[in-house]
């Protein structure tokens, strides 16, 4: 028996990277008796133990606990928890300056679930050699995440990147047609991943990747690229909690007039001054209030 990592999983083979190399495992009959229908017994990062067979391949016996884990909410009813990524340090939440535009409230959501799954949260405006970033690219920054501002084409601030992924595990996650596959490809051409154009006439990005893989950076350190999610309900996060991934909010926690103001048509809210006054971004406090209707209402928001 044998630790490895699951960095692949398509149908029910798992690629995990083991001291032994990359082995093919299937699921022992255990596994399949115990697991969930509506879950894999594993996600991508996931560290597992494995049984070692012949030519390569071998039996997934156990996984072992996650330290972090990026989840969306799964089925119709958005009541089921899917694990997109386990075992991730950091979130990088790429977007296009332009074609697509960027969607703030979009990005507001990522850096919502990669504070909820306990991992760093930074930016990426990629294609800024079509477009200048957005101005609240400033404001990001003051509210104490790293941004980059990169470009395939000029190669800015790519070596930033490089240096800012070194080391840890990190996700990138957002709509289609941002670029992430190409600016994967940008930082380590050995990779060869496949990209797609974008669709001219819906601007939007056809699917080039149909499932999350994770990629050893030279030395040490992973990335997971991730499909282009088109929907994303928020799991794991409860409506009086929602406030509390903010940072802009946390700084006026206890200032309302009510203690369980939601921040949302409340009275006497201390958020929804700080917003009039633009000493808090009122996009920012919109896309909230968006967030907190979804969750009151169990409803499963989209990522589109």
């Amino acid at each position: 028996m044998v630790t490895g990592r699951v960095v692949r999983i398509a149908g029910n083979r798992y690629q995990v990277e083991t001291p032994a190399g990359l082995l093919e495992c299937a699921l022992t009959n255990t596994i399949r008796r115990a697991r969930s229908r509506a879950n894999k017994p594993a996600a991508v990062g996931d560290d597992v133990e494995v049984e070692p067979g012949t030519g390569g391949e071998g039996s997934l016996l156990r996984t072992l606990p996650r330290r972090t884990k990026l989840c969306r909410a799964k089925g119709s009813d958005g009541q089921t928890e899917g694990v997109l990524v386990a075992n991730a340090d950091r979130l990088l939440a790429v977007f296009a300056a332009k074609a697509p535009d960027p969607d703030l409230r979009l990005l507001d959501r990522a850096l919502v679930m990669g504070d909820a799954g306990k991992m760093e949260a930074a930016i990426a405006f990629n294609k800024v050699d079509l477009a200048a970033p957005p101005p609240e690219a400033e404001m990001y920054r003051g509210l104490g995440y790293r941004v980059f501002e990169t470009s395939t084409v000029t190669r800015q601030h790519l070596d930033a990147l490089r240096e800012w992924l070194a080391g840890s595990t990190t996700v990138l996650m957002g709509p289609s047609g941002v670029g992430k596959s190409s600016l994967l490809n940008a930082l380590h051409p050995d990779w060869n991943l496949r990209t797609g154009e974008l669709s001219l006439r819906i601007q939007e990005g056809k699917h080039t990747t149909t499932w999350v893989e994770m990629f050893s950076l030279p030395g040490n350190g992973w990335v997971v690229d991730t499909p282009g999610i088109e929907t994303f309900g928020l799991w794991g996060i409860e409506p009086e909690n929602l406030a509390s991934y903010y940072p802009e909010f946390r700084k006026l926690e206890g200032t309302c007039r009510f203690r369980d103001c939601r921040h949302d048509a409340e009275p006497g809210c201390a958020i929804a001054g700080a917003a009039e006054a633009g000493r808090i971004h009122a996009g920012r406090l919109a896309g909230y209030r968006v967030m907190l209707r979804d969750l009151l209402d169990g409803q499963k928001p989209a990522w589109r």
